[in-house]
């Protein structure tokens, strides 16, 4: 029987740690957005998992390493979603209202997923966790000012703060989760549609501006 490869050996060890990992962040997600932020141990996440805590603490020194990685794997979920929503954007303002109509379907159709982003991310107030809460808020202000101030460069939005509306926008968009738990019968392709036309009506330039700049 031939001895295996030692690189092999490394790619193997490589792809079942990795595996773990993603059955441990995946069954973080379900207990966090079951039983809430104050109440998910590693003891319950390895009754999720079906794995022993040991093996967590193996992988994850303590949970706020474990929350970091679940805000980033949900956080990519998320942008994989919206790029492939937005990436063919024939103008600024559609890229815009497909962003903010991706975001309200991604909402909708991941509903534990951003349950259990918000449940880290308000964690004990927002306290234990303030700095990723900053970072993660300041990501996300500044990818959509740059969507915003990109659209003013090439003439399709009007003379405004980038970062004010992407600040409110911002505001619009974390207002989405709390909204469809509260009323779970809304109709989630209205309330999209209208938060897009509410926001593009808010950034176009208006008839009079382009025909004066014509």
């Amino acid at each position: 029987m031939r001895p295996r490869n030692e690189a092999t050996d490394q790619r193997s060890r490589s792809f079942i740690e990795a595996a773990r990992r993603d059955q441990i962040v995946a069954a973080a997600i379900e207990t966090l957005a079951d039983v809430g932020y104050a109440k998910t141990s590693f003891a319950r996440i390895a009754e999720q998992a079906g794995i022993s805590a040991g093996l967590i603490s193996y992988h994850f020194d303590h949970k706020a390493e474990l929350f970091q990685q679940v805000v980033a794997d949900i956080n990519a979920l998320m942008d994989a979603w919206l790029t492939e929503r937005i990436g063919d954007a024939a103008s600024y303002r559609e890229a815009l209202r497909r962003l903010i109509e991706g975001f309200v379907t991604f909402c909708d159709t991941h509903r534990r997923h951003v349950l259990a982003l918000g449940q880290v991310l308000a964690g004990v107030g927002g306290q234990e966790n303030r700095e990723l809460v900053r970072s993660q808020r300041e990501t996300s202000v500044g990818q959509i000012e740059q969507l915003l101030r990109e659209g003013q460069e090439h003439g399709e939005f009007r003379d405004f703060s980038p970062r004010f509306m992407a600040v409110t926008l911002l505001g619009s968009l974390e207002a989405i989760p709390s909204e469809l738990f509260a009323h779970p019968e809304t109709d989630v392709d209205a309330y999209a549609k209208e938060l897009s036309m509410t926001y593009d009506l808010a950034v176009r330039r208006s008839r009079l501006s382009r025909i004066g700049r014509g």
